[in-house]
């Protein structure tokens, strides 16, 4: 290992915490998320290409840490603001380990967990780590340097003896004579807060110590597990049993690892792997559901797509029967995902099992479409809540996840499953940070009350102006367009609470630097201006 290693891990995380500081002391979130997750990024890619070149299945981290960020700098939206941010910190810890060639992606889903609690332990305690190192690294230009600083003792000594006998000296001087007294409190008088000095320090020394941990990954200054080989990339989508990776350049494989993969290739489903134990059960199990599901999508056809006499059938007439029911067909969803991946662990892959789990997954994407079409009814009639757009986009992520099932079942690759579920959940945040779930359900709710058409008879064409007063800056525009719409009284009690916004808004920019710069807050600021004063 370099010996000056350790000494610029100490020397880039300072620099770290320093930038940390500057850029979100007093600072409301913006800009500055971006440029931190850059700066932290680049200076983990520096450090680990002594080590090795990143996984290419890795190389969408890094832009995943960065989209998200900016997301952070374009919305306000409290749910999504903290979402991206756990999105980014995951990207960029998981970034500790490929920037120095420890592939990631391509691990089992186990093997990724073990990863991601080595790195917060390390995160948390690798900076003690680096100090070791750096202390055994300083070796004998360690020891000429106590040897120096015994030599100047006896200074040290004399001045620490000096200064109660200057102070008493000064004080004495300062009672007898004002000029002097007024000297005296000139040079002791300190140019700056001191409680402000320490404040920032201890925010630096946590922020730097922090940022060493991560920095202690990549450069190889912590301990990291011994994991198994990750699968080849070229034969994730082979229907052929994946052969063992023979480049072992990953630093953290082994024997161990090796074993374990030629284990797991043996109970895969090939040709020559033993039929599972509990095959015959859980195929009686997923049969059992099957049956059960097929009743459901037969009913569904019948009413909810077939416009049958929910009347006579339930006492409901179709509105309120079609509107009602999409959260518990959500759950019943999730379970099925849930079953089939226990299963396909059980039950091995036999023809039995495999047609079992398709005819599930195609009743399953049958329910799904009937709770997109309730919810849609619903919203229809009652306009959009924030919990009701995430349901919307728990259906669309469920949806791709039935279509990854599927794909994996065919081509024997469910181990893969969870990877791509992640891979979907990720793609959905995003694309609902892009949207802006706050600014879209104040947009819908409005167009609503601006064209009644868009509400169904037995429907609700206004809305809840308390509840939408409660959502942050990315639904402002959308209230400030609204004013028009509103009857006297509401107008009344809208304005006033956007005209408090506005004070405070102007307060809180006012306090921020540049760096504190968001989107969102930026289109609230321009459309609050608009209003007239009090």
């Amino acid at each position: 290992m370099d010996r000056h290693l350790p000494r610029t891990v100490i020397a880039l995380a300072l620099l770290l915490g320093v930038l940390t500081d500057l850029l979100f002391d007093r600072s409301l979130l913006g800009l500055n998320v971006p440029i931190g997750v850059a700066a932290l990024l680049g200076t983990l890619t520096w450090l680990g290409r002594r080590r090795g070149r990143p996984d290419p299945a890795d190389l969408w981290l890094p832009a995943v840490a960065m989209l998200a960020a900016l997301v952070v700098a374009a919305r306000t939206d409290g749910v999504i603001v903290g979402l991206n941010l756990l999105l980014a910190a995951a990207a960029v810890a998981a970034w500790s380990y490929a920037a120095a060639g420890v592939a990631v992606t391509r691990r089992a889903v186990t093997a990724v967990v073990e990863l991601g609690i080595w790195a917060s332990m390390a995160i948390l305690g690798g900076s003690a780590s680096v100090l070791g190192h750096a202390a055994a690294a300083s070796g004998a230009s360690g020891a000429r340097a106590v040897d120096r600083l015994g030599r100047a003792a006896p200074v040290v000594r004399g001045i620490l003896l000096a200064l109660p006998v200057l102070i008493v000296f000064a004080a004495l001087l300062s009672s007898a004579d004002a000029v002097f007294a007024r000297l005296m409190a000139d040079i002791l008088q300190v140019p700056f807060d001191p409680s402000e000095v320490v404040r920032r320090a201890i925010v630096v020394l946590v922020a730097a110590w922090l940022i060493g941990g991560t920095l202690a990954i990549t450069s190889g200054l912590v301990a990291l597990p011994r994991l198994p080989a990750p699968a080849p990339l070229r034969g994730w989508w082979s229907r052929t049993p994946a052969s063992r990776d023979r480049a072992g350049a990953d630093a953290v494989d082994g024997d161990d690892g090796d074993r374990f993969e030629d284990a797991g290739t043996a109970t895969s489903g090939g040709a020559g792997s033993r039929r599972p134990v509990a095959s015959t059960e859980a195929v009686v199990v997923l049969a059992a559901v099957d049956l059960l599901f097929a009743v459901f999508v037969v009913l569904q056809l019948a009413y909810l797509f077939g416009g049958g006499d929910t009347l006579a059938a339930t006492g409901q007439p179709y509105s309120a029967y079609a509107r009602s029911g999409y959260f518990e067909l959500v759950a019943v969803v999730i379970l099925a995902g849930g079953l089939l991946m226990v299963g396909s662990v059980l039950a091995g892959r036999g023809r039995a099992f495999v047609a079992s789990a398709l005819v599930l997954l195609g009743l399953t994407g049958l329910i799904l479409v009937s709770a997109a079409v309730r919810l849609s009814l619903y919203l229809q009639a009652y306009g959009w809540t924030e919990l009701r757009f995430y349901v919307g986009a728990s259906i669309a992520w469920l949806a791709i996840a039935g279509v990854l099932a599927t794909l994996l079942l065919v081509r024997d690759r469910m181990r893969w499953l969870i990877h791509g579920l992640v891979m979907a959940a990720i793609a959905i945040t995003l694309g609902v940070s892009v949207l802006g779930p706050q600014a879209f359900v104040t947009g819908q709710n409005v167009a609503r009350v601006l064209d009644p058409s868009l509400v169904p008879p037995d429907g609700y064409a206004g809305f809840d102006v308390g509840y939408l007063l409660t959502l942050d800056d990315d639904a402002i525009p959308a209230l400030v367009a609204s004013l028009g719409s509103l009857g006297p009284d509401e107008r009344q009690d809208v304005l006033e609470v956007l005209l408090t916004r506005r004070d405070r808004l102007a307060a809180e920019l006012a306090e921020a630097g540049p760096v504190s710069w968001n989107l969102a807050r930026e289109r609230a600021r321009e459309a609050l201006a608009a209003l007239p004063d009090r």
